[in-house]
C-alpha cells in the first residue's frame, strides 16, 4: 500500500465516523419539512459514499433500486480540507428533499410547464422550502435572496415575453437591413468633415457594412449605417 493509499484510507475511516451525526442532522431537517408538508422524507434511508463528482442525490423506488437519499462524505463531512459552510450543507440537503417532494406531493398545473429533473416542478418545491433553485452547487448560493417568481414564470404566462420578442424581431430586422450593401466601389461620397471621397473597398460584417473611402489621399473606414442615417451621398 502506497503512502497516498494509506492516507486516503485513514481519511475515509475518519469521515465514516461522522455518518451518525450527519444522518441525525438530515433526518431532523427532513422531519421538520415532513410536518410542514405532511410527507415522509425522514423515513427514507440515507446512505453515504466517497464520490468526487456528485454531492448528493435522491433515488426513487424502482424495480432495480430502493428509494434513498445519498450524499458524498467528501463534500458534506466536516473533516475534509474545505468543508461546506453550514448554510450550503443545509441547502444541499434541501435540494435533494425538493426532488423527493416533486414526486410525492401534488404539483399545481401551472408549475408543470418545464420538464426535467430540475424543471419547474422541482423549482416550485425549492420555493416552498427555501432551497436555491439552481441545478448545480455554487458556493454561497444558500445565502442569496432567490427570485422564485422569476424562475417559476412560464414563458407562456410571462407578459414581458411578447415585448421582448417584438424587440428581438425588430433588432433582427434592423440587423438584416444594415447588412445590405447600399454603395458600390467607385461611388462618390460627400462627408461633412472629410469632404469628397470615393469608395475603394467594401467589407461585409455581421450587423453592418464597412466602407473604405479615400478622402484627399487618406483612406477612412466608415460604417455604412452612419452615412445612411445622415443621408450623405
Amino acid at each position: 500500500m502506497t503512502y497516498y493509499d494509506q492516507e486516503n484510507q485513514f481519511l475515509r475511516q475518519r469521515l465514516q465516523k461522522e455518518i451518525p451525526i450527519l444522518t441525525a442532522l438530515i433526518q431532523n431537517l427532513y422531519q421538520e419539512l415532513d410536518r410542514k408538508f405532511h410527507l415522509n422524507g425522514a423515513k427514507i434511508p440515507v446512505t453515504f459514499g466517497f464520490e468526487t463528482d456528485s454531492l448528493g442525490s435522491y433515488t426513487r423506488q424502482s424495480a432495480h433500486e430502493k428509494e434513498h437519499f445519498h450524499f458524498s462524505l467528501l463534500f458534506v463531512a466536516y473533516g475534509v480540507n474545505n468543508p461546506l459552510s453550514k448554510e450550503d450543507r443545509i441547502d444541499l440537503f434541501k435540494h435533494e428533499y425538493a426532488h423527493y417532494m416533486q414526486y410525492n406531493m401534488r404539483i399545481p398545473e401551472k408549475y408543470k410547464w418545464q420538464a426535467g429533473t430540475h424543471g419547474s416542478a422541482w423549482k416550485y418545491c425549492c420555493s416552498l422550502i427555501g432551497a436555491a433553485p439552481t441545478p448545480y452547487y455554487k458556493a454561497g448560493e444558500a445565502l442569496l435572496d432567490h427570485n422564485y417568481d422569476k424562475v417559476l414564470k412560464s414563458r407562456i404566462h410571462d407578459k414581458t415575453v411578447p415585448i421582448r420578442d417584438t424587440y428581438q424581431r425588430q433588432q433582427k430586422a434592423q440587423k438584416q437591413k444594415d447588412e445590405v450593401v447600399q454603395y458600390k466601389i467607385g461611388d462618390n461620397i460627400t462627408h461633412p468633415k472629410f469632404g469628397d471621397g470615393i469608395v475603394e473597398k467594401i467589407n461585409l460584417r455581421s450587423g453592418g457594412v464597412h466602407l473604405h473611402i479615400r478622402f484627399n489621399g487618406e483612406v477612412k473606414c466608415i460604417d455604412q449605417k452612419w452615412l445612411m442615417r445622415r443621408k450623405y451621398t
